[in-house]
């Protein structure tokens, strides 16, 4: 099966941001293991490598990237992507890109835990780590 892992759900991982952290560690070794097959947009690497340099430093960061490189497909995002992106009912500008790049690439699900993106009605079914390992965890 091949998922878009979220922004959040990554950073729910690495930042052991709880009480989410469970859910997104289990998906994360889902994917290291083969289950899955995990897929991250580019701008999406540089957010997470933003976000963890700030609250935990360079060097940890560094190595949470080279991790996420190693076990996830990184999406390239280019002009017709970010094109696409505004012609979606979508707000957040984001949430749009993960959805192009999902479509794009015909994924199966894009798993997330922003609330606002839940809420979408897409091509792409977007559902909540603990859903998602409710239906598929083995």
């Amino acid at each position: 099966m091949n998922v878009m892992i979220d922004t959040n759900v990554i950073l729910d991982d690495s930042l052991n941001r709880l009480p989410l952290a469970a859910d997104a560690k289990i998906i994360m070794n889902m994917i290291t293991d083969g289950r899955l097959n995990g897929y991250v947009t580019a701008n999406s690497v540089a957010d997470i490598f933003y976000l963890t340099d700030k609250r935990l430093g360079v060097v940890i960061a560094r190595k949470a990237i080279r991790s996420l490189l190693l076990n996830l497909t990184v999406i390239s995002i280019g002009g017709q992507e970010c094109i696409d992106a505004l012609e979606l009912p979508i707000d957040d500008f984001e949430d749009a890109l993960v959805v192009v790049c999902a479509e794009n690439a015909k994924l199966d699900y894009i798993i997330s835990n922003d609330k606002g993106f839940l809420s979408q009605d897409i091509s792409v079914p977007i559902i909540c780590p603990s859903d998602f390992l409710a239906k598929y965890e083995r």
